[in-house]
């Protein structure tokens, strides 16, 4: 069978989506000088970058292996939106957060990790617009084009009825996370890390 080609949105795709809610035509590029999809694409990369920044099954990993460079420092590329301590592997030996482009331990004040060969943390990672899965595509267009209504057109009316879709589009997505998550009510299906089980009243606040 073959695939539809519209059966995945490119970053095109959402700046379009989010032009022809303003009301602009839609363009074949994003090489172009106009100031409407200037605009339109910064308000999708913002708004993918808020999206993510929240953590889903989709970009967090485990565990993941950091090591220390010649001068005991763990440098994190700009792909790395947060990060934590795995408790699991170092229980509360460290706390640590991103620092200067570094790993940064609040409890010694320092980036040196010279006792670690390896440093495992908890990890959300930045994923460009093309990777992330279709339904949150969909949430992160719905939402630019929202704020973009509310930035291009200044139209409170429009803008409250587009907020209903993007409820509707939020719900899809954490509808896909619980799903791929696999999430239970004790612990994660990992049985490795308590402090990130699942909290109802946490995907009630979603």
């Amino acid at each position: 069978m073959a695939t539809p080609v519209y059966a995945t949105s490119s970053e095109l795709d959402a700046v379009n989506s989010i032009l022809m809610s303003v009301g602009e035509s839609p363009v074949n590029t994003l090489d172009t000088q106009s100031p409407e999809v200037a605009i339109a694409q910064t308000t999708l990369r913002q708004v993918v970058r808020e999206v993510q920044a929240e953590g889903w099954a989709f970009n967090t990993e485990y565990e993941v292996e950091f090591k220390p460079d010649d001068n005991d420092q763990v440098l994190l590329s700009d792909a790395v939106i947060q990060v934590d301590i795995n408790r699991y592997k170092h229980n509360d030996n460290y706390d640590v957060i991103r620092k200067d482009g570094k790993l940064y331990d609040r409890y010694t004040r320092s980036n040196l990790f010279a006792d670690e060969d390896t440093l495992y943390c908890d990890v959300i990672w930045m994923y460009a617009f093309e990777d992330m899965p279709q339904t949150f595509k969909d949430y992160v267009t719905t939402k630019a084009s929202r704020i973009a209504v509310a930035r291009m057109v200044a139209d409170p009316q429009l803008a409250a009825s587009m907020q209903q879709d993007e409820v509707i589009a939020r719900s899809a997505a954490i509808e896909y996370d619980t799903r791929q998550a696999d999430y239970n009510i004790f612990k994660n299906s990992r049985l490795r890390n308590p402090y990130n089980a699942y909290k109802p009243y946490q995907v009630i606040g979603r």
